[in-house]
């Protein structure tokens, strides 16, 4: 796996299109363990499944899609169906400024969000659902806990020390994503001296603010913010190194699902870039790498899909450990029955 980043003081100026690793890039050491990852692909715990709902008019991939309450619950509804083991419920795009989305997400009022936001949190809430607020907003993130939601999704990287305070008030889980400024890739944001180490060090130190607020360790996720303040080579990078995520001992959580780095480095045969809505394979082979690399849960739009991409991915990990310890490998059995 080829990790790193650019240099600082770097004078390229990278844009949301950048799919090209850079020297750097390339000339990394070829594994993750420069950063302290104990690398493995076995994961002994089950990857959660968090499904996306977003209640918003503009976000990159379904928006005003499931902007009315009805609209959303039935989604929700059916994620569950299809083994989501938590709904993650955003009211504000957080989609960045660039080439791809053009001017980014448009910030809305305190009032707007609580609006979109509080109807669908309650609903599932009482049906028993497991909920997460996806918010920078310490308000909405407080009233999104009283009424049932357990998690606080922060893109934000616990910028906001109300919020962390709100977290801990509520013993609630706390998702600290990382970014930089409101995610835009520019020379500044996404220059790194080593992606994977520097977005590490960041995290924790974000882990570490969230603790001095009084939130509970246990209770902390870690996420790396693929496509928020990083070109797309450096989010490949950080998708190959989720392992140096996992030896934090924080609990990961990854969303690569239908972003645009993922059509940036599997283009279409003839050069074009898949839209959100066709970036489903390449969405279903980073989750099941992100799961063999120990990650806790991938945040997904089509939850039927990567259930059972991981399911197969898991099956056949079991088989190959089953030989290994010398018994019977499934496949190994159904060979021997096909040439009888």
């Amino acid at each position: 796996m080829i990790r790193g980043g650019e240099p600082r003081g770097s004078k390229a100026t990278h844009t949301q299109h950048d799919g090209a690793a850079s020297d750097s890039e390339r000339g990394a050491a070829l594994s993750c363990a420069s950063s302290g990852a104990a690398l493995s692909c076995a994961s002994p715990q089950r990857c959660e499944l968090w499904g996306v709902l977003n209640v918003t008019p503009d976000s990159f991939s379904d928006g005003g899609q499931f902007l009315a309450i009805d609209a959303a619950l039935r989604h929700a509804r059916a994620m569950l169906a299809a083994g989501a083991d938590v709904i993650d419920v955003g009211g504000e795009s957080t989609r960045p400024r660039g080439v791809t989305y053009g001017a980014g997400f448009v910030a809305v009022t305190l009032d707007e969000e609580l609006r979109r936001v509080l109807p669908v949190i309650e609903r599932l809430a009482a049906e028993g659902a497991r909920v997460s607020i996806d918010t920078t907003k310490a308000e909405v993130a407080r009233r999104a806990l009283v009424l049932g939601a357990q998690i606080v999704n922060d893109v934000s990287c616990g910028r906001d020390a109300a919020l962390l305070r709100v977290a801990a008030d509520a013993g609630a889980e706390l998702v600290l994503m990382h970014s930089r400024g409101t995610g835009e890739v520019t020379a500044t944001t996404a220059t790194y001296d080593d992606v994977v180490a520097d977005v590490r060090a960041e995290l924790i130190a974000a882990v570490e603010r969230a603790v001095a607020a009084g939130v509970e360790r246990a209770q902390i996720w870690i996420d790396p913010g693929l496509g928020f303040a990083k070109t797309p080579a450096q989010s490949l990078v950080l998708l190959g190194c989720t392992d140096a995520l996992v030896a934090t001992g924080q609990r990961v959580l990854i969303g690569a699902s239908r972003k645009a780095f993922l059509a940036e480095i599997a283009p279409d045969h003839d050069g074009a870039l898949p839209p959100a809505t066709e970036r489903l394979a390449a969405t279903l082979i980073a989750g099941v790498h992100a799961a063999r690399a120990g990650a806790h849960a991938v945040r997904v739009h089509d939850v039927r899909e990567m259930r059972q991409a991981l399911l197969l991915a898991d099956a056949l990990r079991s088989d190959a450990r089953a030989g290994a310890r010398g018994g019977a490998p499934m496949i190994a059995q159904a060979r021997a029955e096909a040439l009888r």
